[in-house]
């Protein structure tokens, strides 16, 4: 008797799922900001008041949407902790190893799913409110990881520490993948987040990790080609104004009509100044980084960054991946990830300066990721984070 009701309830529901996975492709391809019922309908090939009907309006979209990442996230921890088989993977040797997987598994066939959580990730530590539920889903990540290391020592700590880490190398991972020198940068800086804190690292290593550095200025070199240059006057004036709308609504906000609106100049001025959208862009990530210079600095270095800064390095590397002509300066964001306060993080961890660069990024790299978490959750980036938590060995394993 239940049956026809059985099925329209399915097809329903098949429908719906329809809507979000085309919502999930169209923020993959175009970001939140490209996001609409109508690019929606397109993408589904349903109309715009049959998807405001099954789903409702652009914030319940964006609602189902999360809903749908953290039923793959959890189907996803499953297959991966599936792999290891009762296998201890700190005793194996194995956990560099299955973290730079798992980083390539974003880049590669959950690639849809790893730039939809960096968007709803940035989202959410923009307007909290809008999407409660994403806390749950990076959750996600920080659970598997804490039952992959139940029985290790030391497990809680790593656990914390990976999380961290993979939620902020994650966009960089998805825009960089194909570049060797990354891709051997980023296993060199898991290797240096998982070694013992009271181990030190090889002189040769150390020497490794800092030519890695080196090589990628080459590809990065063409981003900031004239960021030495500190723009005066009304250009100057503009370069603020653009920070402050990328600091509001992020980089997919930037339009030569959206810099006018705000700024109060005819769109012709803003196009005289700064003639292409990839100028705006870098116009404004220059005014940004002026700015946390000059806060390093006045606070004697040691304020690592903040929110703003920490919302600027995902929107970039999720820029890039769209964009191919920002692909240099995500490349730049992330091989100088610790430049600015690689002195400061040493001493904060209690290692020579210029001792261990690649943990120092390392720590950094946590730490950007631990600030968006907080960002996301409603709360404030601490201004001196407490770093024990990545560095240090936990009560269980002394």
């Amino acid at each position: 008797m239940n049956a026809p009701a059985n099925r329209t309830a399915i097809r329903n529901a098949e429908a719906n799922i329809i809507i979000v996975d085309a919502a999930r492709s169209v923020i993959a391809e175009r970001g939140l900001a490209g996001m609409s019922l109508r690019t929606v309908a397109e993408q589904a090939e349903m109309s715009v008041g049959s998807i405001s009907y099954r789903i409702g309006d652009r914030a319940a979209l964006i609602t189902a949407v999360t809903a749908r990442e953290i039923d793959l996230a959890d189907a996803l921890a499953c297959d991966f902790l599936a792999r290891l088989d009762g296998i201890e993977p700190v005793a194996a040797g194995l956990l560099p190893d299955l973290v730079g997987a798992w980083l390539d598994l974003m880049a590669g066939e959950q690639r849809i799913s790893a730039i939809v959580t960096c968007e709803l990730a940035l989202l959410a530590s923009r307007v909290p409110e809008t999407v409660s539920d994403v806390p749950r889903l990076l959750d996600r990540s920080a659970t598997m990881w804490r039952t992959m290391l139940q029985a290790s020592p030391d497990g809680a700590r790593l656990a914390d520490a990976i999380s961290a880490y993979c939620l902020d190398e994650r966009p960089f991972t998805i825009a960089l993948s194909d570049i060797a020198d990354y891709r051997l940068l980023r296993q060199s800086t898991i290797r240096a987040l998982l070694r013992d804190p009271g181990e030190a690292p090889a002189p040769a290593a150390s020497q490794w990790h800092m030519m890695l550095v080196d090589r990628l200025a080459v590809p990065s070199a063409d981003a900031l080609d004239a960021a030495d240059i500190v723009p005066q006057g009304a250009k100057a004036t503009l370069a603020d104004h653009i920070a402050d709308l990328i600091v509001a609504d992020g980089v997919g906000a930037l339009s030569h009509r959206a810099v006018a609106q705000v700024s109060g100049m005819a769109a012709s001025s803003v196009a005289h100044h700064f003639p292409t959208h990839r100028d705006i862009v870098f116009g404004g990530v220059e005014a940004i980084y002026r700015r946390m210079r000059a806060d390093i600095w006045g606070s004697n270095g040691t304020a690592p960054g903040n929110g703003t800064i920490i919302q600027l390095t995902h929107d970039s590397a999720l820029l890039a991946n769209r964009n191919p002509a920002f692909l240099p300066f995500a490349i730049d964001m992330r091989r100088r990830r610790a430049e600015n306060v690689h002195v400061q993080v040493a001493q904060w961890i209690g290692v020579p300066v210029d001792g261990d660069r690649a943990r120092v990024q390392a720590i950094v790299v946590a730490l950007i990721g631990h600030g968006l978490e907080i960002l996301a959750r409603g709360a404030l980036v601490e201004p001196f984070p407490d770093m024990s938590r990545y560095f240090s060995r936990s009560e269980q394993s002394s």
